[in-house]
């Protein structure tokens, strides 16, 4: 099922196909009946509402669960642009989306689908893979609402580019489509080989490769190499230092930092029982990959923009050879911003939530994802992986309207074969028909919400220009 997948039964999908089984067909009918309660040209429709919660006001109410010295560098970091604050502003979207028309049909949602959280890491068999890359917000909810997050993802950043205002929309429109017939292509496959279905980067690249420009390809090789050297061996240099004959992180304020000298003990005794229930979290032959390490220093670091505030973690561990390093990242993990609107989670541990939304909505996922309870003056809850596992992205802010839109069909690929693995493929792909209205609808919603965003991230920067929020540039 590769991005550019157009096979006779996908085309068709949605008005019947012979030799689709019986079962599939009643599916694609029971999702063409949802049209009637929603139809596809209301997902083209956004207004805000009168009764429209204040967005700096649900980014305050955010804050007040987090690191209180860290909430500035949150704001300074969303408020660098359109584009970096519609990354901080999940929560501002999902109450926009409970509001908007919503089918019946979910899936395992990742609640936070913008062109951003995708990228490459490498598979359990070490080779590199493009996917989904961020999964703090998921939960089962209606498949359009990771749609729509992503589509207006590409008109934002378009237009922070500078882009055309056709080339904003073709962005969006064409990762609509690339959602649509992928997801009909899943629909027609056996459900193990959609399970195994995944987008080995090296195929990815020889796929396109005819398609693009050579200096497109070469940009994208470029980028790949460099994730294949973020391991946890390229990361001992950048993150730490010899000390006394052993290894310590190295202290990068505000962004790694270690906690006062006096609060050392404590610290360290938290974390050395946090990755005990850590363990007891993972498989048993990832505990055996886990058992080789032992424990040598840990900092608080800062990461990413939507979740700067929230507790994050660097642990360093060794093996028995000083260059046989392990870099771990425990992160909070709270309520999903999706919860309030489509209920709560079927697991208690937020951080249990985070692994298996991920382990189901990623084709291969990281061997060491775990879960932990962190204990202390304010107890949280964390998902465990490791740090840089070959991870890469794409260069969104220097990226070319042809670039985007190319990647706008990479990112609807990906997203439509996740989607396939939790939902009903063959009912989403009877509401979405054979045609392009799902596509124009979409585009039509990106363009009308990079609007709001727009009016939102104003009401933001005079936030801040009246001191309501405070602010860290740079940082």
């Amino acid at each position: 099922m590769p991005p550019t997948t157009k096979s006779k039964k996908a085309k068709h999908a949605g008005r019947g196909v012979l030799d689709l089984p019986k079962a599939i067909e009643e599916r694609m009918a029971e999702g063409r009946a949802e049209r009637k309660s929603v139809p596809l040209e209301a997902h083209g429709e956004w207004a805000a509402p009168g009764s429209r919660p204040d967005p700096v006001g649900i980014i305050e109410k955010q804050n007040a669960a987090r690191v209180p010295e860290l909430v500035p560098i949150r704001h300074g970091r969303m408020i660098v642009s359109p584009f970096t604050f519609y990354r901080g502003t999940a929560a501002i979207m999902a109450s926009d989306l409970s509001r908007s028309p919503t089918t019946g049909l979910r899936v395992q949602c990742c609640g936070d689908a913008h062109l951003s959280n995708f990228g490459l890491f490498a598979a359990p068999d070490r080779r590199p893979v493009f996917d989904l890359n961020d999964f703090d917000e998921t939960l089962p909810a209606p498949f359009e609402w990771d749609v729509k997050r992503l589509v207006a993802s590409f008109v934002v950043a378009a237009r922070a580019n500078g882009h055309r205002r056709r080339d904003q929309r073709t962005a969006a429109r064409t990762a609509a489509a690339a959602y649509r017939t992928t997801i009909a292509a899943a629909a027609t496959m056996r459900f193990l080989d959609v399970w195994y279905t995944r987008f080995d980067a090296d195929r990815l690249l020889a796929e396109f490769g005819p398609k693009v420009k050579k200096s497109e390809i070469k940009s994208a090789r470029k980028v790949l190499a460099k994730a294949q050297t973020r391991t946890s061996l390229g990361s001992l240099s950048k993150f730490a230092q010899r000390v006394d004959g052993g290894y310590q992180i190295k202290q990068q304020p505000p962004l790694i930092v270690r906690p006062p000298e006096a609060e050392g003990p404590a610290f360290e005794q938290v974390i050395r029982q946090g990755l005990a229930d850590y363990s007891r979290s993972l498989d048993p032959d990832r505990r055996v990959v886990l058992d080789h390490y032992h424990y040598v220093d840990f900092a608080r670091k800062v990461v990413g923009v939507g979740s700067v505030g929230t507790e994050a973690l660097m642990v360093l561990l060794m093996g028995d050879r000083e260059d046989d390093p392990l870099f771990l990242q425990l992160k909070q993990a709270g309520t999903s911003v999706l919860a309030p609107y489509v209920g709560a989670s079927e697991y208690e541990h937020q951080g249990e939530r985070v692994v298996n939304g991920q382990r189901l909505m990623q084709a291969a996922s990281d061997t060491l994802l775990g879960w932990l309870t962190g204990a202390g003056e304010r107890e949280h809850e964390f998902y465990v992986r490791q740090l840089r596992d070959m991870k890469g992205s794409a260069a969104v802010d220097t990226t070319t309207p042809e670039r985007l839109a190319l990647y706008g069909r990479l990112c609807g690929a990906t997203l439509a074969r996740a989607h396939a693995r939790t939902g009903n493929a063959a009912k989403i792909t009877g509401y979405l028909g054979d045609d392009d209205s799902f596509d124009r609808a979409l585009e039509r919603f990106a363009v009308a919400y990079a609007d709001q965003n727009d009016t939102d991230y104003a009401a933001f920067t005079a936030a801040a220009e009246e001191h309501r929020i405070e602010v860290e540039r740079g940082v």
